[in-house]
């Protein structure tokens, strides 16, 4: 079977040509929003969230060095997005049947949600305020990345990504302690 890096070169996708990404989104679409629909059980709901990766890599500076990267990067894309759209369906099904069922979301769980997410909210808010070396070694922590694995994104040492990762925590400890508390107490 001949691969879309057959056609256009790794290199094209990296330099957003739009002939390269109309046969990458044509040769990869199908598969992930099988892959996702699987997970979902929800073919609509997997084809936004497939478009969603598309878009998300076409904003970004992300740049692969191949194919097979490129690969395990949608595939794991994919599921890590499909994990947090269930994740907030739950959350948000449970709520709704609570109010279907006629019963009153109490105070103090509106609250403890409301906090939760404002935390949430100002972390990022903390993280976007990082040096740009320490935000992308949390944002690829977040994304579940090994020291190893972020260290040969960045191209530096695994030192330099603990030094880092060590900075960033350091800051937004700081930055969050009263709000961590605030969320614990709930």
């Amino acid at each position: 079977m001949e691969s879309p890096m057959d056609i256009f070169p790794i290199s094209g996708l990296n330099d957003k040509d739009k002939g390269a990404w109309k046969v990458l989104f044509d040769h990869y679409y199908p598969a992930l929003c099988n892959y996702v629909q699987h997970m979902l059980g929800d073919g609509e709901s997997a084809k936004d969230i497939v478009q969603e990766i598309f878009v998300n890599i076409w904003k970004s500076d992300r740049r692969f060095v191949s194919e097979r990267e490129l690969t395990r990067y949608l595939y794991r894309a994919c599921y890590n997005n499909t994990l947090i759209f269930l994740r907030n369906n739950n959350i948000r099904n449970g709520i709704l049947e609570k109010i279907g069922a006629e019963q009153s979301i109490s105070t103090e769980e509106l609250y403890a949600v409301t906090l939760r997410e404002e935390v949430l909210r100002q972390l990022y808010v903390h993280i976007n305020n990082l040096s740009p070396e320490q935000r992308k070694v949390i944002l690829l922590s977040i994304e579940g990345y090994s020291w190893e694995e972020i260290a040969q994104k960045l191209e530096v040492s695994i030192n330099t990504v603990k030094t880092h990762r060590s900075r960033a925590f350091k800051y937004l400890r700081s930055k969050m302690r009263n709000k961590m508390y605030l969320l614990l107490l709930w």
